[in-house]
């Protein structure tokens, strides 16, 4: 890697990453990650936090012709991160906190560990929505809210409260855990 490479929690700078704010962690906190946040990116597939990547931009969803067959990145990743996935979570409880676009290339039916989402919605206009730039940025809140409190009980993820959010025990259900703040 050349000079400019960056560890994979530090180099993106979307608003996960904002919400992640990853540059106020500790060396345990780091380690923390290291050991249990995954990354899924389009360019380099699974990545662990430290992983040293080159900064770069390219969407999941972006087609393009990788070979005759393998059309879009999704093609081109096809079991791997799957796979990838299932060998790291070794049947514990995967919490997803990527975008639906990323974690479509993961094939989540075919995964052989549990599978859990989190929701946050704001309300307004009466009704709880998910407003996208701040669920985003939550989701990356979440994995600080984690990381900072060493979380490995997928329901000790419930008393997340930052942001303004709060765990919804009406609007949860199964897998999904649903975040709101009024």
């Amino acid at each position: 890697h050349g000079g400019n490479s960056k560890q994979a929690m530090l180099a993106f700078t979307g608003e996960v990453y904002r919400g992640l704010n990853a540059t106020v962690f500790s060396e345990p906190e780091f380690e923390f990650a290291q050991q249990h946040i995954r990354i899924l990116s389009g360019l380099y597939g699974v990545l662990k936090p430290l992983d040293l990547i080159q900064p770069y931009r390219l969407e999941m969803g972006t087609r393009l012709k990788v070979t005759a067959k393998k059309t879009n990145l999704y093609h081109y990743w096809g079991d791997t991160l799957r796979e990838t996935l299932d060998e790291e979570a070794n049947g514990a409880p995967i919490l997803n906190l990527a975008s639906n676009e990323y974690f479509k290339a993961a094939k989540e039916k075919e995964l052989k560990s549990p599978v859990y989402h989190c929701q946050f919605q704001d309300f307004k206009n009466g009704e709880y929505k998910t407003l996208m730039t701040y669920a985003k940025n939550a989701r990356g809140a979440m994995a600080r809210y984690i990381i900072k409190n060493s979380i490995t009980d997928i329901n000790d993820i419930k008393s997340f409260d930052l942001n303004g959010y709060k765990y919804n025990d009406r609007l949860s259900e199964g897998n999904t855990f649903y975040f709101t703040r009024d």
